[in-house]
């Protein structure tokens, strides 16, 4: 199914399974929506059609968004068709058989730029960004003939959505300093995120498989390959799975989930109105700590008691976090 959406009119291409009694589970499946890179001058096959396929493989509806491109075409225009596309899956859902608050943006080089850029800049984001050696660092355009850019790191926020982050050191194209920096800036707002970095490799490999080497050897890459099986595992362990894999606990904590509680990293837990009071009042040397040691506050109330059992006791601990679950 194609649709054109979005003031530019991009094309998205919709690939969606079935529905199977023998499957009832996948009636309702997360999304995957890719961004091709390209530099922005095109949208390449590559890291189209192919990784939608090996989404779809693994229990996604996926989704492939050619967005305007040109070498004298602004961004802006770029991000409006990701968030038109971005809607769009929102707004269809049932029709399109997806769960709403499960839709990932995935995107490579310039497309990950794209996908970084909706999950910071964009009022409505995606629930979590898939990056392939993406651009986050606005001085790595100049080289490529486009005016610099805004780091995309310094525009991530508490609402920024988990984030899996692939690249190879052997990147020329786009140092994998654009990857490192902005894990680096996740890691200050307390966002989850994995962070891979493989020894070799060049730019643009896509699933570095041969089905998308377009017959160069040098995009065949056996380890970078892992990224994709890597990104499923990630994924499933903030959301769970189809009913029978659950999400790993001290991710959804870290996530928030709305909740004060025990697990919830300190920085979280402060931004609660009343959560500090709670602290001040129960716990006022954690407080101290925490002044004195700014790096512990990415640490939850749970994992520091478990440094010092006999100071913070069990009882102690669900007292206070009765209280916590009040503000």
């Amino acid at each position: 199914m194609n649709v054109q959406l979005g003031p530019n009119q991009a094309h998205l291409t919709c690939y969606l399974q079935d529905k199977s009694a023998a499957m009832p589970n996948t009636d309702i499946r997360p999304a995957a929506l890719i961004f091709p890179g390209g530099g922005y001058q095109y949208c390449s096959d590559r890291e189209a059609e192919p990784v939608a396929l090996a989404y779809l493989a693994e229990g996604f509806n996926a989704f492939v968004l050619r967005y305007t491109t040109g070498m004298d075409c602004p961004l802006d225009k770029s991000l409006q068709d990701a968030q038109a596309a971005l809607a769009y899956l929102r707004n269809n859902a049932t029709e399109l058989r997806i769960d709403a608050h499960k839709i990932v943006a995935i995107g490579f080089s310039a497309g990950g730029h794209l996908a970084a850029a909706l999950g910071t800049e964009s009022p409505e984001k995606p629930d979590a960004m898939v990056l392939g050696y993406a651009v986050t660092l606005g001085a790595t355009w100049a080289p490529m003939g486009r005016p610099s850019e805004p780091d995309l790191g310094d525009l991530i926020s508490d609402s920024t959505p988990p984030a899996f982050i692939f690249a190879t050191q052997g990147d020329s194209l786009v140092p994998v300093k654009n990857s490192l920096v902005f894990a680096d800036a996740l890691a200050d707002h307390d966002i989850p995120f994995a962070l891979h970095i493989f020894p070799t490799g060049e730019h643009g490999l896509s699933l570095a498989r041969p089905c998308t080497s377009n017959g160069d050897q040098a995009r065949v890459n056996a380890e970078v390959a892992g990224w994709m099986p890597m990104s499923i595992r990630f994924l499933q362990d903030i959301w769970g799975a189809l009913g029978v894999v659950s999400p790993r606990p001290e991710l959804r904590a870290q996530m928030g989930d709305g909740k004060a509680g025990l697990d919830v990293p300190f920085k979280r837990l402060l931004k609660r109105p009343g959560a500090a009071e709670v602290l001040q009042r129960r716990l006022p040397e954690v407080m101290g700590i925490l002044q004195q040691n700014p790096l512990l506050k990415g640490a939850s109330l749970r994992q520091l008691a478990g440094f010092m059992p006999d100071a913070y006791p069990e009882e102690l601990l669900r007292s206070i976090d009765e209280e916590l679950s009040k503000v």
